[in-house]
C-alpha cells in the first residue's frame, strides 16, 4: 500500500522526508525499507544513522539480520552528518546502491549550537548571564548547503537518503498547517517524497495493544500523484501487515476515518472474517494474487478520477 500511495515507491538518487509523533511507526518503515530492498539488491549498501540512540528493534529475529548493529556510529550535529554521509557516498563501489538513513533529523546539534552553550556555562561560571537568542536555524542552512552540494552525487551514485523527522506544532499560526519539523523550507525543496504519519488506533488482542494503524499521507511526490493517503497496520515484532493493510483497502474494511470494521469477504469460492483470511492466504501462497487485486482497485481509481479525457487547448 505504501509502494501504491507513493506511485511505486521510493526511489534511488533521492531525498525522502518521513514525518510524524512518536511511536508512529517511521523508525519501523525505514527498516522495513532497509530489509526489502536487501533481499532485491544483495549488494546493497545501507547505512542506519541513529542520531537519537533509540533504536531498539530486534531487527535480526524480525528481518535474519541486524539493521543497527551495536557499535554503530552515529552524528552528534548537523557536521556530523554532512561528513558521514559523504564518507558512506565516497566508500561505495561502483553501480553499488545504498540507503542512509538519519534519525532523526530533530536528535541533531551544530558546532554553534555546542558553542553557545559552552559560553553560556562559562560565562555562568563567571557569575555572568547570556541572554541573546539560540539562533536556530543552522540545521536549516546546514541542509540546504548540503544537498545544493551533493543531489548530484546521490542521484550519481544511487543513494537513497531517508531523514526522519518529529512532528511539531505549529504554534500561533491560524492560517496553514498547525504542525511543522526541523529542517524547514531545506527540506521542503529537496525533498522527491514527504510522507506525514498519523496514529489512527490500537490494535488489541485480549484487550492487550499488539500493534498501530497508522495513516500515512505523501504531501509531496515527484515520483507519482501527490496527496495520496492510505491506511496500514503495523505489528509489533513482526512489521507492516502487507497483506491485512491490502484486504482492508480491497474489501473497504476501514471507516473514512480510518477506522477497523467488520465485514465478510468472499474470497476463493467462501466467505470469511479479515482474521481468519489473513492466514489462510499465506499457507496458500496467494500473497501475490491480493497484492495484485489491490494494485488492480488502485489503477482503477486514478483513472476514474484522471483528467486524461479533458481537451487539451495547446494539442
Amino acid at each position: 500500500m505504501f509502494d501504491l500511495a507513493l506511485g511505486g515507491g521510493y526511489p534511488f538518487g533521492k531525498m525522502v522526508n518521513i514525518v510524524g509523533d512518536k511511536s508512529t511507526g517511521k523508525t519501523l518503515l525505514a527498516s522495513e525499507c532497509i530489509a526489502k530492498l536487501k533481499h532485491q539488491y544483495p549488494n546493497l549498501k545501507w547505512v542506519y544513522d541513529d542520531a537519537e540512540a533509540g533504536y531498539s528493534f530486534d531487527t535480526s529475529s524480525i528481518y535474519g539480520f541486524d539493521i543497527c548493529p551495536d557499535g554503530t556510529e552515529a552524528s552528534e550535529t548537523i557536521e556530523d552528518f554532512e561528513y558521514n554521509v559523504s564518507k558512506a557516498l565516497d566508500d561505495l563501489e561502483p553501480d553499488q546502491p545504498m540507503i542512509y538513513v538519519l534519525d532523526s533529523m530533530d536528535s541533531l546539534t551544530s558546532n554553534a549550537e555546542i558553542k553557545r552553550q559552552q559560553e553560556r556555562h562559562k560565562a555562568k561560571s563567571s557569575g555572568k548571564e547570556i541572554t541573546g537568542g539560540t539562533y536556530g536555524l543552522e540545521k536549516q542552512k546546514a541542509l540546504g548547503e548540503f544537498f545544493r552540494l551533493k543531489r548530484k552525487e546521490l542521484k550519481d551514485k544511487k543513494c537513497l537518503l531517508i531523514i526522519i523527522s518529529q512532528v511539531r506544532e505549529n504554534i500561533g499560526i491560524t492560517f496553514g498547517s498547525k504542525f511543522t519539523r526541523t529542517g524547514g523550507k531545506a527540506l521542503d525543496f529537496y525533498a522527491a517524497q514527504i510522507i506525514w504519519l498519523a496514529e489512527i488506533e490500537k490494535i488489541k488482542k485480549k484487550d492487550t495493544p499488539i500493534g498501530i494503524t497508522i495513516k500515512a499521507r505523501v504531501s509531496k511526490n515527484k515520483i507519482g500523484p501527490p496527496f495520496r493517503s492510505i491506511y496500514t497496520d503495523i505489528l509489533f515484532g513482526y512489521g507492516v501487515d502487507d497483506i491485512g493493510s491490502c484486504l482492508d483497502f480491497i474489501y473497504d474494511l476501514r471507516t473514512p476515518q480510518g477506522k477497523g470494521r467488520q465485514g465478510k469477504i468472499d474470497y476463493d469460492g467462501k466467505q470469511w472474517t479479515r482474521n481468519k483470511l489473513i492466514p489462510y492466504i499465506e499457507s496458500e501462497g496467494h500473497e501475490q494474487v491480493i497484492q495484485q487485486m489491490a494494485i488492480d482497485k488502485w489503477v482503477e481509481f486514478e483513472r476514474s478520477i484522471s483528467c486524461e479525457e479533458r481537451k487539451n487547448k495547446y494539442s
